[in-house]
């Protein structure tokens, strides 16, 4: 495995969109096949241009082989978005923020290396840079769950979830809701 380097996305840089791209394309995959969807690619790249106000998105990268085409090119392995949450402004309190951390995937073959934990070390670095006073995440599988222990989350109990009819039966599996831990810490979102 060579040495990954973690950096942030640049948004409005095509490269780095369609980096994105292909790892969503490739966390959507279970078994090595991502659906097909042809339009995939263009639907990013919009999603991306109307959310980059309140996304932050980091790559981990890692140099391409010895030999071929791909040879001392910088490959994306891997990447995590965050999502700022600007709370409503109270009379007499400044504005905070907080952070929604997600999307979090590396290649296969970049597991296990350390690759997964400098990603979300440096979402968190920009979270601290940009003042966000928490980041919440809501692990997408219980493999991921230690990681994020590991540097720092916590469970927390206090958020509630409503789901709504028809919503949530496209999106994902809410059986387990009444089990749902999230690290809100016991602090209201407003």
């Amino acid at each position: 495995m060579s040495t990954v380097r973690v950096r942030p996305a640049v948004l409005d840089a095509a490269g780095d969109v369609a980096a994105l791209a292909l790892l969503r394309r490739a966390s959507a995959s279970g078994d090595g096949q991502a659906p097909a969807d042809a339009d995939f690619g263009r639907r990013f790249s919009a999603w991306v241009r109307a959310e980059a106000h309140q996304r932050s998105f980091w790559l981990a990268e890692a140099r391409g082989g010895e030999g071929g085409r791909t040879a001392g090119l910088r490959l994306p392995v891997g990447m995590v978005g965050m999502l700022r949450y600007e709370r409503l402004p109270r009379p007499g309190a400044p504005v905070t923020a907080w952070g929604y951390l997600g999307g979090l995937f590396v290649l296969p073959d970049h597991r296990g290396g350390g690759t997964g934990t400098a990603l979300v070390e440096a979402a968190l670095e920009g979270a601290r840079d940009a003042e966000l006073v928490r980041v919440v995440l809501s692990p997408g599988s219980s493999r991921a769950a230690p990681l994020y222990r590991r540097l720092g989350f916590r469970d927390a109990r206090e958020l509630l979830v409503h789901p709504l009819e028809g919503a949530a039966a496209d999106d994902e599996d809410v059986s387990g809701l009444d089990d749902l831990v999230h690290p809100l810490d016991l602090h209201p979102l407003d």
